[in-house]
């Protein structure tokens, strides 16, 4: 099975902590109008990953991790019987159903590995509750869940009218832009002020596919690029909404990219 992953801050969660906290994860209490949802997956996250990963001949390892997201009085092994070996990897937050009393159920699917068999997707529910001094902590131990074995029906592609002669005189700043992108020179073809980050190490452009202009007028128009990405030994193909900008100078004005970012949600 495959996993997503976006992202930039996802990443940050699910990598494994290089060492325990001492303490649980502090947060600010939760009111009437909301509960802490993002402090309750990450406590969720790394209890989680402690919870489903042990090793018989470490026992007291498991127990450690787990002690430091734990309430006060709860035993450690949560239920373990301390046999056998298994390790959690990527481990994926999801919805937060809040209770009372500060009190909250937080999904999470997590990739698990034991002996030497294939890796396998395992659904918990984890418990958490806000505790004395706003800090959230794991108030008992996980639920197994099932997985829904069918997907979400994907929604039908939105329509956009396309400005044919706005996309022809402007493919070729386009396709600058994502060839100076994937050599690390966004910066000397992005439109003055426009911030675009670096691509990873490995990822090759192949080719722009298309470049589909939306209608408009004025100074900033955006449109849709489906580009080919050569990363892993095979290629891929995605697409981005690109924002343009005009950029009047003394000798001539000319189209940049102001901003790159996921295929838009309309």
């Amino acid at each position: 099975m495959a996993a997503l992953v976006t992202a930039t801050c996802l990443h940050t969660l699910l990598a494994p902590d290089s060492a325990p906290a001492p303490h649980a994860v502090p947060a600010p209490g939760p009111t009437t109008a909301a509960y802490p949802e993002d402090a309750a997956r990450a406590i969720a996250v790394r209890a989680a990953r402690a919870y489903l990963t042990w090793d018989e001949n470490k026992r007291a390892d498991r127990a450690g991790e787990l002690s430091a997201v734990l309430a006060a009085g709860i035993d450690p092994q949560l239920g373990w019987d301390g046999r056998g070996v298994q390790s959690a990897g990527l481990v994926i937050p999801g919805p937060v159903a809040a209770g009372k009393a500060g009190r909250a159920r937080v999904r999470v699917d997590a990739e698990v590995t034991s002996g030497t068999g294939p890796a396998r997707w395992l659904a918990l529910e984890v418990p958490v509750v806000v505790s004395g001094g706003g800090r959230l902590a794991v108030s008992g131990p996980p639920a197994l869940l099932g997985i829904p074995e069918e997907g979400a029906t994907a929604p039908d592609p939105a329509t956009r009218a396309t400005d044919l002669e706005f996309s022809a005189d402007t493919r070729t700043p386009v396709g600058d832009f994502f060839r100076a992108w994937s050599v690390g020179g966004a910066a000397q073809a992005a439109a003055p002020g426009a911030v675009v980050p670096a691509l990873p190490a490995g990822v090759e452009l192949r080719t722009v596919q298309s470049w589909d202009a939306a209608q408009g007028k004025g100074a900033d128009r955006w449109g849709v690029a489906r580009v080919v990405w050569g990363v892993g030994g095979g290629e891929i193909t995605q697409a981005y909404r690109v924002t343009l900008t005009r950029v009047e100078s003394a000798r001539a004005g000319r189209w940049q990219v102001a901003g790159i970012s996921g295929d838009d949600l309309s």
